[in-house]
Formats: C-alpha cells, sequence, structure tokens
C-alpha cells in the first residue's frame, strides 16, 4: 500500500500556490545635469563669437559684398544730366527769341557704366543757324555724343523754338551814369563824357528804340572838388559795344550858390550916448542873402541890422547897414532907410486929488 500523498500526486493534483509578492516598476532613468555653468561664460562666449577668427570673418564679408555687387552691376539704370548748347548765327540776323543754354538728357546704362560717366565730358549740342529760318528746331539723340555702353532714352526739351531780326549798327550818345551827392554846400555843375558817342550792334528792333546807352554808375559821394572819372559803357542786353568800351567822364563840383530871405530881422541903434533915447521906424526889415550856401548860412546867425545915431536930437532918415557878413555875400534890405525918432519923455505924474 502506497502512501497518501503520492496517490493524489499520482492522480494530476496541483501542487499548492506559492505566494509571490508584486514585482516593482522599474525607476524612471534621470539624464545628468550639466554642472551650472561659470560665471562670466556668456560675455566670453559673445566675445570669442565676434571677435575669433577676425581675419575670416572679414574676408567672409568682402566676398559676399563682392558677390552682391556682381550681380547686381549688370542691371540697368537710369540717370539725368544737361549739356550745353552751343550756337553759330548768321552774320546778317540776330536771334532775338529766347536763348536756351542748356538741355536735360535722361541715359540708360549699367550701374558701372553709370558710376564712371562723367557729364562734363559730353560735348556740347551744336547749332548752326546760318542757313535757319524762324521756326522750332530738333535736338535729335545723334547731336549727342556717349561713350559706350550708355544710351539716351529722353531728351528736354526736344525743339527750340528760334527767332531773328536784321543787324543793325548805329551811333548813340553816352549819358553818364552817377550816384551819391557832394559835400553839403556844394553841387554839380557839370557831367561831360570825354567821349560823346559810341557805336552800337544789335537787332533793328532794339536799337529803333535807343536814343542813348548808359556808363556803369560814378559816386559823387562827399566830393568837394571837380575829378575825372574813368568808367565802361554798358549797353543793354542783346547789344553790343562796336570798339572800345572805356570812356573818360569830366564832372565839375563847385560851391552851391542860393538866395536866401530872412523876413523880421530887428534893427539896431549903434552911436555914442544915451542910445535908449531913441527909436527906429520901422523896427524890423526883411534881409535876403546871396551866395555860397555855407557862408550864407554863417552869415544868417551873426548879421545884425544898424543904425547909426548922432548927438544931433532932430528926427531924420537915416541908411540902414548890415554887420557880420562874411564877405562874399551879397545882401539886400527892404526896406533900405529908416527914420530915427527921439523917444518921448515919460509923461509926469500927476498928484492925486484931496478928498
Amino acid at each position: 500500500m502506497r502512501p497518501r500523498s503520492q496517490t493524489i500526486g499520482t492522480l494530476g493534483r496541483a501542487p499548492a500556490r506559492v505566494t509571490r509578492p508584486p514585482a516593482l516598476a522599474p525607476a524612471p532613468v534621470v539624464p545628468p545635469q550639466p554642472p551650472p555653468p561659470e560665471r562670466g561664460a556668456v560675455r566670453r562666449w559673445l566675445r570669442s563669437a565676434m571677435f575669433d577668427n577676425l581675419g575670416l570673418k572679414f574676408l567672409s564679408m568682402v566676398l559676399a559684398v563682392t558677390v552682391f555687387l556682381l550681380v547686381n552691376t549688370d542691371k540697368d539704370r537710369e540717370t539725368t544730366v544737361r549739356v550745353g548748347v552751343s550756337y553759330t548765327l548768321p552774320e546778317d540776323r540776330v536771334l532775338v527769341s529766347e536763348r536756351v543754354d542748356d538741355v536735360q538728357v535722361t541715359i540708360k546704362g549699367s550701374w558701372r557704366r553709370l558710376r564712371k560717366f562723367d557729364p562734363r565730358e559730353v560735348d556740347r549740342v551744336h547749332l548752326d543757324l546760318r542757313r535757319a529760318t524762324a521756326g522750332d528746331i530738333a535736338i535729335s539723340k545723334d547731336m549727342i555724343h556717349l561713350p559706350s555702353g550708355v544710351a539716351i532714352t529722353s531728351i528736354s526739351p526736344r525743339y527750340i523754338r528760334v527767332a531773328f531780326d536784321k543787324r543793325l549798327d548805329k551811333i548813340v550818345e553816352i549819358a553818364p551814369a552817377v550816384t551819391g551827392r557832394p559835400q553839403h554846400g556844394y553841387q554839380v555843375d557839370e557831367i561831360k563824357p570825354l567821349r560823346a558817342t559810341v557805336k552800337l550792334r544789335g537787332a533793328e528792333g532794339m536799337l529803333a528804340a535807343l536814343a542813348s546807352v548808359r556808363t556803369q554808375e560814378i559816386s559823387l559821394e562827399g566830393r568837394t572838388e571837380s575829378f575825372v572819372a574813368e568808367t565802361e559803357v554798358i549797353p543793354p542786353e542783346g547789344v553790343e559795344c562796336v570798339g572800345n568800351t572805356r570812356i573818360s567822364v569830366q564832372i565839375r563840383i563847385d560851391e552851391a550858390l542860393v538866395t536866401r530871405k530872412l523876413p523880421g530881422v530887428g534893427v539896431a541903434v549903434r552911436g555914442d550916448g544915451d542910445l535908449s533915447r531913441w527909436t527906429v521906424s520901422p523896427a524890423q526889415v526883411d534881409v535876403t542873402l546871396t551866395g555860397a550856401l555855407l557862408a550864407v548860412e554863417k552869415a544868417r546867425a551873426s548879421l545884425v541890422p544898424v543904425v547909426k545915431a548922432t548927438p544931433d536930437a532932430r528926427p531924420r532918415e537915416v541908411e540902414i547897414t548890415i554887420e557880420g557878413v562874411p564877405p562874399g555875400v551879397g545882401v539886400k534890405l527892404s526896406p533900405e532907410h529908416a527914420k530915427l525918432v527921439p523917444a518921448k519923455p515919460p509923461a509926469p505924474a500927476v498928484p492925486p486929488r484931496a478928498p
């Protein structure tokens, strides 16, 4: 007989279960943390990025700019310049229309061409008008010579209007021009050009209305003596002088002569004795002075009309004379005589009446 335990095992009885503790989940893997940056590391990094290999960085920049310029300089660009205009005129006619001295030209070319282009090297547009008639003259592109690689896109103005008048010579008088005034007390007596006329050349219509031609201004400011001035003739615009334009002008300056009337000047009595006992009738006279301005002004402040008294106490008519007048000044009195009369004695005092 087998043991019981063996019999049960033979019949397929499962062995008893063994209780085991649950398996734990694996811990997450934590990557290692970098150590904290050292103090000033950022500053050192920026400095290294900016200044390390400085030569290579500069070379890279130069190469980049060169490539940019090579790519962009092939593009066409436009710019505007001014080109001068010259004229050849007929000998027997004058251009009376408005003269155009330059035209505005727009040119096109690569940037490298335009950068080297100098407008001063472009020849002026030449207009030969010797056989032209009045009207519009076209400015064409073939009149403007530009270097290769530069083309003209527009011209302004495209046409220049011209008009002519017959050319003539005419002899006119010279009219000297002056400015300023002589010193006080002096005046200009004469302005005389030593060459009286000059020959002018210009358009018939302009010369027809021209009777004289002015000179450059001659200053008279503060002058007290005569002199000769050198100046030049100045013809109007569009008119030219034939021959020498320089002339001499004689200017004569002298003292100014004036006449001044002084009304109501008091008459004084001169003589010996008690002059207060005389009266003069009229007591005032009108004085007229003639002479150089400065002398007359001096006389006005110093002159005195005078009558002479004598011991004879009878009334009489006496001549009035003037004292204090400088030489060279003429004097006229109105009236020229006065009556000298003894003054009346004062009336005796009347005693008061008794009440």
